[in-house]
C-alpha cells in the first residue's frame, strides 16, 4: 500500500493513504455535491440535461422553488395532474348535473377524473392520439357518435362526445370533456366557459 508522510513537528508519522480515506469519510469532510452550476447575470441556474432527462422535465413544464430553514433552496417539478384533478373537480360534478351527463377531466396523455355514468370507464386510460391531438393544437371537439375514441367496447348505442382543451396564455394543462346522449350548442358553451375558467386559474400556478 502506497504511503505518505506527514510531518508534525520534529515527528514524522507514517499515515496511509487508506486510513486518511477513513478519517475524512467519518468526520463529513467529504459530501457528495452533484452538478454545480454558476448563477449567471440573471439569476438563473440552468438544470442538467440528465437531470430533466431523468425526471422527465420538458420545455415550459412548472418547477416550484422552496427555500428550507438550514438555507438550502430545493426545487421540484409541479405535479399539475394533481392540481388540475383537485381544482377541477367541484366544476366536473356540477357540469354533469347540468348537462345530465358524463363530464370528464383529462390532462395531455389521459383521464384523471370524472363525474358520471361512464367516469369509471374513462378513469386512467390513455386518450386517443386523435384527442390527444386536439388538446396540443388548443381545438374544440364535437362528435356525435364517438365509439371508436372509447376507452371500453360499446354496445350499439352512440355516444356523442364534446371536448374543450384547458389553456392558459402558454401552457396547455389538459381538457374537459362531455359524453351524453345529446350535446347541444348550449352544452358546448358550458364546456368552452368551465374549461377557460380552469385554465386561467391553472396558469397562476
Amino acid at each position: 500500500m502506497r504511503q505518505i508522510i506527514v510531518k508534525r513537528g520534529a515527528r514524522y508519522v507514517k499515515i496511509a493513504f487508506a486510513n486518511i480515506y477513513d478519517k475524512i469519510r467519518h468526520n463529513n469532510f467529504m459530501k457528495t455535491n452533484g452538478i454545480v452550476r454558476k448563477v449567471d447575470g440573471l439569476g438563473r441556474v440552468v438544470i442538467p440535461r440528465e437531470f430533466r432527462k431523468l425526471h422527465k422535465i420538458s420545455l415550459g413544464d412548472p418547477m416550484e422553488i422552496s427555500c428550507m430553514d438550514n438555507g438550502e433552496i430545493v426545487l421540484r417539478k409541479l405535479d399539475m395532474t394533481l392540481t388540475l384533478e383537485e381544482l377541477s373537480s367541484e366544476a366536473v360534478r356540477s357540469l354533469s348535473e347540468a348537462v345530465s351527463g358524463t363530464v370528464l377531466v383529462s390532462n395531455t396523455e389521459k383521464w384523471i377524473g370524472g363525474s358520471g355514468k361512464y367516469k369509471n370507464q374513462f378513469a386512467g386510460k390513455e386518450l386517443p392520439e386523435q384527442l390527444r391531438k386536439m388538446i396540443t393544437e388548443r381545438k374544440g371537439f364535437c362528435c356525435n357518435d364517438c365509439r371508436e375514441l372509447l376507452p371500453w367496447q360499446p354496445t350499439d348505442e352512440k355516444y356523442p362526445l364534446a371536448g374543450e382543451p384547458i389553456a392558459g396564455d402558454g401552457d396547455v394543462f389538459g381538457a374537459l370533456f362531455v359524453c351524453s346522449d345529446k350535446v347541444t350548442v348550449g352544452v358546448n358553451e358550458l364546456l368552452r366557459v368551465a374549461a377557460n375558467i380552469l385554465g386561467n386559474s391553472l396558469q397562476k400556478f
